[in-house]
């Protein structure tokens, strides 16, 4: 993330929103992990002991946490959109000031639909990264940490599962990442070449009808189209085993937490409550990843597109 962290400073007029995104995501995040905790009580304190009112006090409490995390999220959204709309507008004006300073040689080198590429689509990518950034970069390892801590808190037995679940879940990060930002670099060029035939076309459209040469021009179109789909396609192909190897970690662990937990319950080492309440963290944390993975993929376009903007 070399090139994309020295654009940040695009950020700094936007300061203000980029500090309470995070500070409002945290807001949700800390009522989204009271909610394993309140049904926790509800199973073992209310159901167990047959106490309405507690069921009706805590069901209320889960009631409040939940719109208190909801503004806390839509909030989050508001400020995230703010910076990251900045920053993309910023940037673009700096790329266009030095498109204007450029010399005859330089735009001959860099060709027109190599500009239009940068100034728009790499654009994009990158803005989209930081709004993506000032969410899932911070719900993610919040929620991550915290339903661990939790999740220990509520059985310190169980919570050795995460010794193997994490681990795999993060070796699979790292190998998304090492494929697909190469991939990612050639969709970019792609997209230069289909600007580039597109721009010339559009350009010189009466000279090619002068001349007879639509159907030379449309070969050259559909080349670069096609290339831009397979690329697009190798790097989808490399994204898509992601979501099932993280969901089938997952899965697993879920059924690692009710065989063990079901056990420890038998035994009374534990209460159902609680098992419940694990499973509810270990999903958490484990979805945290799987959110970690979505933004890595982002990263990886985003990181090639920060490279051709530089």
């Amino acid at each position: 993330m070399q090139a994309t962290r020295r654009l940040a400073h695009f950020l700094r007029p936007y300061w203000l929103w980029a500090v309470l995104a995070p500070l409002a995501m945290l807001l949700e995040v800390t009522m989204d992990l009271l909610q394993p905790w309140l049904i926790e009580r509800i199973i073992d304190q209310g159901i167990a002991q047959q106490d309405t009112a507690l069921i009706l006090h805590t069901g209320g409490l889960m009631v409040t946490a939940a719109v208190v995390g909801l503004v806390g999220g839509v909030a989050c959204t508001i400020f995230a959109v703010l910076a990251a709309q900045g920053f993309g507008a910023d940037l673009r004006h700096t790329l266009f000031d030095k498109v204007q300073s450029l010399s005859f040689g330089n735009l001959d080198q860099l060709e027109t639909g190599k500009l239009i590429t940068r100034l728009t689509n790499d654009v994009t990518q990158v803005q989209d990264l930081v709004m993506m950034l000032l969410r899932i970069m911070v719900r993610a390892p919040l929620l991550m940490v915290g339903s661990l801590v939790m999740a220990v808190l509520t059985s310190p037995r169980l919570a050795l599962l995460f010794l193997v679940l994490l681990p795999a879940i993060l070796l699979m990060l790292v190998w998304i990442i090492r494929k697909t930002l190469p991939l990612f670099g050639g969709v970019q060029q792609r997209l230069d070449a289909l600007n580039i035939v597109m721009q010339e076309n559009l350009a010189g459209v009466r000279v090619v009808k002068a001349f007879v040469r639509g159907d030379h021009e449309r070969q050259r179109f559909g080349a670069a189209n096609d290339a831009l789909m397979q690329q697009n396609l190798r790097a989808v192909r490399t994204m898509a085993v992601t979501m099932p190897m993280v969901m089938f970690t997952l899965n697993a662990g879920v059924v690692a937490a009710l065989w063990f937990g079901g056990v420890q319950v038998q035994q009374g080492d534990l209460q159902v409550g609680q098992v419940i309440a694990f499973i509810n963290y270990l999903t958490q944390s484990l979805m945290a990843l799987t959110m970690v993975s979505m933004l890595v993929m982002r990263v990886a376009r985003a990181e090639a597109s920060a490279l051709r903007i530089e």
